[in-house]
């Protein structure tokens, strides 16, 4: 296949993704997350809020792809401007496929007390599920994303 075949592939795809709400791996997280959790996703750029959710409240969504090959990169940046933004953070850790590997919601204060510590705002996928209060959703992302 030539690189302009490939290159129509891809328009073809995006468009799909795009009838799905869905323009790159965040937008995918959010679709999911809202999904499993039976909330809304919020359009737009809400500070510190893309999900709003029953069980949770306002949910901020974050995912990170595994790169190819042996590294594991499951770190996720939470900007200092998100403060009292949301009241949980959901971390997604894809595959390099896009199939779900983790997922996890951790409450708010929990979060920022780890972060704050830290010279960069990052929290990974393994600190946010042990931190108290932390819900594995691994399950019902996977679901969600079959659907």
């Amino acid at each position: 296949m030539t690189r302009r075949e490939l290159m129509c592939r891809l328009a073809s795809v995006r468009q799909d993704l795009r009838e799905h709400g869905i323009r790159d791996a965040a937008d995918y997280a959010e679709v999911l997350v809202a999904e499993a959790l039976t909330g809304e996703r919020l359009s737009g750029i809400n500070k510190g809020c893309d999900v709003l959710t029953a069980r949770y409240g306002r949910v901020e969504v974050k995912c990170r792809q595994l790169p190819p090959g042996d590294r594991l990169e499951e770190r996720v940046e939470v900007g200092s401007s998100k403060a009292d933004g949301f009241e949980f953070l959901a971390i997604v850790i894809f595959h390099t496929d896009f199939s779900v590997k983790a997922a996890v919601v951790a409450p708010y204060a929990e979060v920022w007390k780890l972060v704050e510590t830290q010279t960069y705002n990052r929290i990974s996928y393994s600190q946010a599920s042990k931190l108290d209060g932390a819900v594995d959703i691994t399950a019902v992302v996977r679901v969600a994303a079959d659907r």
